[in-house]
């Protein structure tokens, strides 16, 4: 009977839960940035901006009529240029936003983003090694459905882990942290 119980349960969740998640892709611009602070924290200085793609999915998850949270799964460029030299980080991101409805069409967002970085180089070198292999940032931005298939969004990314790895040397002790401002458009499959 308790089998029977928990079987009926769990079908009518997943029967509810259908109706609440949508499904979908995602697209845009990274316009990322690095930002140095030197271990006395008497010198922060910050890059020249690496504008690249990120592309991936998500899923939505209706908790009440104004509250949503969206897990995603994002391919994205970071870095920036730095004396002429220019970072190309790329990480697979897994962001996990709380929206808050302002309207029935107009969210505000937040939440964490964990990273995982794929490859770094310069023009001239592989350079994963000087970079730590995971990245922590705290994500804000908004976003807008312009139809009920069509959306567009935008948010800013601040670096709350050091990127650097042991191998990154300089004459004293550096902090890195990625930041981005991303744009973006998203198109709803389910």
């Amino acid at each position: 009977m308790k089998k029977i119980l928990i079987t009926i349960l769990v079908i009518t969740l997943a029967s509810n839960l259908k109706a609440q998640v949508s499904i979908g892709l995602k697209g845009g611009t990274s316009f990322a940035s690095i930002k140095l602070i030197e271990a006395s924290q008497s010198m922060k200085s910050s890059s020249d901006n690496r504008t690249a793609f990120m592309l991936g999915g998500y899923a939505t998850i209706s908790m009440s009529k104004k509250i949503k949270l969206q897990p995603e799964v994002l391919y994205q460029g970071m870095g920036g240029s730095i004396d002429n030299t220019t970072f190309n980080n790329d990480y697979v991101s897994v962001p996990v936003l709380l929206k808050f409805g302002l309207t029935n069409n107009f969210y505000l967002e937040a939440g964490p983003q964990f990273s995982l970085l794929v490859s770094s180089k310069t023009a001239v070198e592989d350079i994963k090694n000087k970079f730590n292999s995971s990245d922590f940032q705290v994500l804000v931005g908004a976003s807008f459905n312009l139809t009920s298939k069509i959306g567009a969004g935008a948010r800013y990314g601040m670096g709350m882990s050091n990127i650097a790895s042991s191998s990154f040397k300089t004459n004293v002790q550096t902090d890195i942290r990625n930041n981005a401002f991303t744009v973006m458009v998203n198109y709803k499959l389910l």
